[in-house]
């Protein structure tokens, strides 16, 4: 297709179209890093860039027209070499600074920052009157190009007044540095910088901020100190402090000098709710709750704050406390999902079941929902409605999920089947559980125990072995072959190798110990057995430890004390046709 002469586009195009032309900015090119886009609002990095709607239509003659329109046209078609071709040669036409401005914009929002700073110096050689805009063009473009003398001078130029830089400067130094260039090469500038005006306070706390930012931790520090012994009243500098102890693993320090940006500022409430969540991570809990507290007499009714309070309760073991914040938090109408998972588990624990039910039907989506979800199937089955509690899992298998949620309620789908009796309907859902995820070993624990519950006592041991060899220190896995040996099998001395590698992961374990006296029961040694046996009944009221023990005491000989240990454990949660089948057992010979 030919190019159309300068004369015809005027006659085809109207005075309307030339008009909404001249205006048009929409140019189809995608922002990246380093880029704005021609309608961008961000007054801390690019106000007065220059718009095609400053140009006066009615000063352009025809050459200069022409040659805008195209690089108008050329923009919109995406055609960017030659949009910055025709707004050059524009700018060579014009002496108009806005004519010139926009075609340095235009270079630099194409990436081409040679041919920006080129059109910029026609500017400073025509000594057009000093330019927001013209300044923020060169800074970028020499950024861009990792210049290093000509990007300082340029920052000085935008940022800095009588060889300071001001306080409000300071995050637009930030943003450009951090967004605009490789770190590297920002940390370079402010070095640079730094050398040409040392002692200047925001220039040490910039440079220290991006030195902790690139770990170098030992510069940063050194460079935030000496800004303290300058400025000690700068709360920044004691905010970056913090980050550099965080990153030596100085947590303690952290939170000292958190605590003392906190005194400077008293008034920055989000500077305390940072201090409060470094407690958090610390686990420092009892000071942090006392810290949330006194944010809430500032800030009542503050969504953070009494999510706060109503964890670090739960953590310093006041759920009752928890449960007036959480419930605090909802009743004022913030339906904080986190809020209504974590009012559940209490409420849970507290034997209020359809309370919780409630809550945790609540949590519609986010980390807690799958959670919220199995345990409200948990709930049901354990009032004995096992149909809707394996309806609600399954409504969890026909949702999307990835690997591990899927495996999530599997184990919940059998713990239910399994609570109920149900081992053959559990032990045939985990072999198809295992078929796709053949060495998840939560799944094989669990397929281990229901093989017992089935008298499949290889495909238990089987399963057990192969848990204990993904992970040798599986306690739980120890314990269960141990157990299973040494109350299913003779294999003592086994088992007893078994349980003994167990209690030394998990020394006071109850139902390790469990397992430990009964092993040495079963291997006739009774004065070992009802040390551990007592010891574990001490640690935890057992229905089926209770059995235990009552068993090996009354073929002790100590049948009044069995029979005593035994009316204690009727009253107790646990296995307790197990308790009833030892009793009969034992009391009928």
């Amino acid at each position: 297709m030919k190019r159309l002469s300068p004369q015809l586009h005027m006659v085809l195009l109207s005075p309307l179209l030339v008009t909404g032309l001249l205006a048009c900015n929409a140019m189809p090119v995608n922002n990246g890093p380093g880029e704005f886009a021609p309608n961008e609002s961000a007054p801390d990095k690019y106000e007065e860039v220059i718009r095609g709607d400053d140009i006066a239509a009615g000063s352009l003659g025809g050459d200069l027209l022409f040659n805008l329109l195209a690089g108008e046209f050329a923009g919109v078609r995406g055609e960017m070499s030659e949009s910055i071709a025709f707004y050059s040669a524009a700018a060579e036409l014009s002496n108009d600074p806005q004519v010139i401005s926009r075609a340095a914009y235009i270079a630099l929002y194409a990436g081409e920052n040679n041919k920006a700073i080129e059109l910029s110096d026609r500017w400073l050689a025509l000594k057009l009157p000093a330019s927001q805009s013209i300044n923020r063009i060169r800074v970028l473009a020499f950024l861009h190009l990792q210049q290093l003398e000509p990007s300082v001078d340029a920052l000085e130029k935008l940022l800095m007044v009588e060889g300071k830089v001001q306080g409000h400067s300071i995050n637009t130094m930030t943003h450009i540095l951090s967004k605009e260039t490789e770190p590297k090469f920002a940390v370079q500038v402010i070095k640079r910088l730094d050398k040409k005006y040392p002692g200047d306070a925001f220039l040490l706390l910039l440079l220290a901020k991006f030195e902790a930012n690139q770990g170098q931790l030992e510069p940063a520090l050194q460079h935030i100190n000496q800004l303290i012994e300058i400025d000690d009243d700068l709360a920044d500098a004691y905010l970056v402090k913090a980050q550099i102890h965080a990153g030596q693993g100085h947590q303690l320090q952290a939170v000292e000098a958190i605590a003392i940006a906190v005194e400077k500022r008293p008034d920055d409430t989000r500077l305390k709710l940072q201090y409060g969540r470094m407690l958090v991570q610390l686990k420092r809990f009892e000071k942090a709750l006392a810290h949330f507290k006194e944010l809430n007499k500032i800030m009542p009714n503050n969504e953070n704050v009494l999510l706060s309070l109503g964890l670090l309760s739960i953590e310093t073991e006041n759920n009752d406390q928890a449960k007036e914040y959480l419930q605090e938090l909802l009743k004022i109408g913030y339906h904080n999902q986190q809020a209504h998972y974590y009012l559940g588990r209490i409420q849970q624990q507290q034997g209020e079941d359809m309370a919780a039910i409630a809550n945790y039907e609540r949590v519609l989506n986010g980390d807690y929902w799958l959670d919220a979800r199995i345990r409200v199937a948990g709930l049901l089955a354990q009032s004995g409605d096992t149909e809707a509690a394996l309806s609600q899992l399954e409504l969890l298998s026909n949702s999307d999920q990835t690997e591990n949620s899927r495996i999530r309620v599997y184990l919940a789908k059998g713990e239910v089947l399994r609570a109920a009796s149900r081992n053959k309907e559990a032990y045939s859902l985990y072999n198809t559980a295992l078929r796709q995820s053949p060495e998840n070993t939560d799944l094989l624990y669990a397929r281990a125990l229901t093989a017992e519950k089935l008298n499949l006592l290889d495909v238990a041991e089987s399963d057990l072995k192969m848990v204990i060899m993904h992970e040798p220190e599986n306690a739980n896995a120890l314990n269960a072959l141990g157990y299973t040996l040494a109350d299913r099998t003779e294999r003592l001395n086994e088992a007893r190798e078994y349980i003994l590698k167990a209690a030394q992961l998990l020394p006071d374990d109850p139902a390790i110990l469990d397992s430990l006296g009964w092993v040495y029961y079963r291997l006739g040694k009774y004065e070992d057995s009802i040390k551990w046996l007592t010891k574990a009944f001490d640690k935890l009221q057992d229905a089926e430890i209770a059995a235990h023990l009552g068993e090996v005491l009354w073929m002790d000989g100590q049948t009044k004390k069995a029979w005593s240990i035994w009316k204690k454990g009727e009253k107790l949660d646990g296995n307790q046709a197990l308790l009833r089948d030892t009793i009969e057992r034992l009391s009928s010979r």
